[in-house]
């Protein structure tokens, strides 16, 4: 029987999981560095394992409420096609390991909406979104700049 690892956060007492293969890592919140003129979801950037990577606030980019960092805050190293990036996220629960028929595609309606939700996973008590890393970040307003700017700093 098929299944998937996914990483399990949570984002204004929702949950949303991210494929454990794009997962480089998971951290605890060093220091942010903040840059000027930054995009709202945009935190700065945070050295990991000797490499630069913006920090983006999943709670800002989902819902445009800024996240209240605490001890439970997380941050979810991804590999992106373009870039690393740190998802600022308010928990990360656990790794669930999710059979494929568990795993519901989107109607059209909610997919052109959220492109970046891949599928639900539905569960007896729970609902988890699968958020695809990759779509996330590119469908993000300025990310082009971030991209520039990480690439300048690391030459």
């Amino acid at each position: 029987m098929e299944s998937q690892k996914l990483v399990i956060f949570e984002a204004k007492e929702e949950e949303y999981g991210i494929p454990v293969e794009q997962v480089v890592s998971i951290e605890k919140l060093g220091t942010v560095t903040a840059l000027p003129e930054m995009a709202a979801y945009l935190k700065g950037l945070m050295k990991v394992r000797g490499q630069l990577i913006p920090v983006l606030d999943v709670k800002h980019i989902l819902f445009s409420d800024t996240i209240e960092v605490n001890v439970k805050t997380r941050l979810i190293v991804v590999q992106t096609s373009e870039l690393s990036v740190g998802l600022l996220v308010e928990d990360a629960k656990e790794i669930l390991d999710v059979k494929n028929e568990a795993i519901k595609d989107l109607n059209v309606l909610a997919f052109q909406s959220s492109p970046y939700i891949s599928g639900m996973v539905n569960l007896d008590s729970r609902l988890i979104a699968i958020i695809d890393p990759t779509i996330l970040v590119e469908s993000l307003e300025k990310i082009h700049h971030i991209k520039d700017a990480v690439e300048a700093s690391v030459l």
